[in-house]
């Protein structure tokens, strides 16, 4: 596992259009096994439209798999990636390379987004519990 990291984050280091890369899920966790993909998530330069930020993504994953000599490579474009699946990725406290400006900034909005769209997602669903409990009385 700590190889993996490091290796990751040698590579990381020299990718100018990578701004943040974090290790989550269960190789973060230190519960994956042989067959447990490696979950990368990494923030792009904003300056790349959606177009550029896919190429950049298949340039990765294969660079990945011939670094990490694993096709087990689930690599998430963090820009263009939901505010649910953000927060596990930055939950994870995995940083592979990091721009303390950037992180902070990019942390705490995903942390706010989460943190309001949580509450909205609760309510929703004690609701849809009252419909559905009161349709069966």
């Amino acid at each position: 596992m700590k190889d993996v990291m490091e290796m990751l984050r040698r590579y990381f280091k020299d990718k100018a259009q990578v701004k943040m890369a974090y290790l989550f899920g269960s190789m973060a966790s230190e519960r994956g096994g042989p067959l447990s993909d490696i979950d990368i998530g990494v923030l792009l330069d904003d300056d790349l439209d959606r177009v550029e930020r896919s190429k950049v993504k298949l340039e990765l994953i294969s660079e990945l798999t011939s670094l990490l000599k694993s096709d087990r490579i689930d690599l998430v474009i963090m820009n263009d990636a939901p505010v649910n699946l953000n927060y596990e990725i930055i939950k994870s406290r995995k940083p592979l390379i990091e721009n303390k400006s950037v992180k902070v900034d990019f942390e705490h909005y995903i942390l706010s987004r989460y943190l309001d769209r949580r509450y909205y997602d609760r309510r929703w669903v004690s609701r849809y519990i009252e419909r559905r409990d009161d349709s069966h009385e």
